[in-house]
């Protein structure tokens, strides 16, 4: 009979003991290396049940989430196209895409219950909106982180902004950015013209793809050369090798002053289109202007951030893989 009492009180005070059952974790899918990395950082990585064959093989990646290396690789067509079926095979709910990727059939997936979500890319306000679309699909904790990354973004972005105040251009180093390889690089508007504005360089290819819709490309050596960076952020230390070591590439003054880097990757390259963004401005910047950052370390930033918003404590080894990728 108590029982009975406690049951109806627990009815009419709206505390049913179903209320306490938890839901059904989201099952996410994502071709998009770099959104696995957001989907990590908002704590929904052991949720990916469809991943990137370039995610499975970041270090790092593999280190804070393991079961990415078992989980089912997305296939593409020749037409860079999910497999729809594929997708209906993973049991997916959640399908995230960039906007500018085709999903054949998406109605169809739909109406299975795989909600699409396609979004922007290839400029720093479209990642940042699409932390904010992810956690909002993801659920009210990943909102939730999704919003504290917002804030710690905008933190940055106002902490560089004041270091760099009253920076005359005529004293903005110029920066050359290879990207894939060691004659493709972007101008604007571009990501990468995003973060290097932010850091305060005067990218050298700024104006060099006005007429073309993503603004990146390759180019020739020779319009490097005579555009002459003082420095050069390499994607990988194999294309900046062939920059410092290659004999066309040595009267460049980023060459000879030994100003060649290579760019931080963490769960992903920092310099595209991952959440790490928030850190790739702040880095470049110290490089850039040191004397301007020097209450900066950009090794106790890499620890607080994957700390704060990945939830792992970075070794120094790890630290040093991360900044100075092999």
């Amino acid at each position: 009979m108590r029982n009975k009492i406690l049951l109806l009180l627990l009815l009419v005070s709206g505390f049913a003991p179903a209320a306490n059952i938890p839901p059904q974790p989201v099952r996410v899918a994502t071709p998009w290396p770099a959104q696995n990395a957001l989907i990590a950082m908002l704590g929904y990585g052991k949720n990916i049940v469809g991943t990137s064959i370039i995610a499975q093989r970041i270090p790092l990646f593999r280190q804070i989430l393991p079961s990415i290396i078992t989980t089912p690789v997305i296939s593409m067509n020749g037409s860079h196209e999910v497999n729809p079926e594929q997708i209906l095979g993973l049991n997916a709910q959640l399908l995230f895409v960039p906007k500018s990727m085709p999903v054949p059939q998406e109605q169809m997936l739909e109406n299975a219950g795989v909600r699409v979500v396609a979004l922007k890319a290839n400029s720093m306000q479209a990642m940042v909106d699409r932390v904010l679309a992810t956690g909002q699909a993801l659920g009210p904790d990943a909102l939730q982180k999704a919003q504290a990354y917002q804030r710690y973004f905008q933190h940055n972005v106002e902490r560089v902004s004041h270091g760099l105040a009253g920076l005359p251009e005529r004293e903005k180093v110029k920066v050359y950015h290879a990207m894939r390889n060691p004659l493709m690089t972007s101008g604007r508007p571009s990501l990468n013209q995003d973060w290097m504005d932010l850091a305060g360089a005067k990218n050298i290819a700024a104006d060099w793809f006005r007429d073309k819709r993503n603004g990146s490309g390759e180019v020739p050596l020779e319009k490097i050369v005579k555009a002459d960076p003082e420095v050069i952020i390499a994607m990988n230390r194999r294309d900046a090798e062939t920059i410092m070591h290659s004999p066309q590439w040595q009267s460049v003054s980023a060459v000879k002053h030994h100003r060649v880097y290579v760019n931080p990757q963490g769960m992903f390259w920092w310099c595209r289109e991952t959440s790490e963004e928030a850190l790739q401005f702040v880095w470049l910047a110290k490089i850039l202007y040191p004397g301007r950052f020097n209450d900066l370390d950009i090794r106790k930033e890499t620890w607080t951030f994957y700390h704060d918003f990945f939830g792992v404590s970075l070794s120094e080894t790890q630290i040093n893989h991360i900044l100075h990728p092999l």
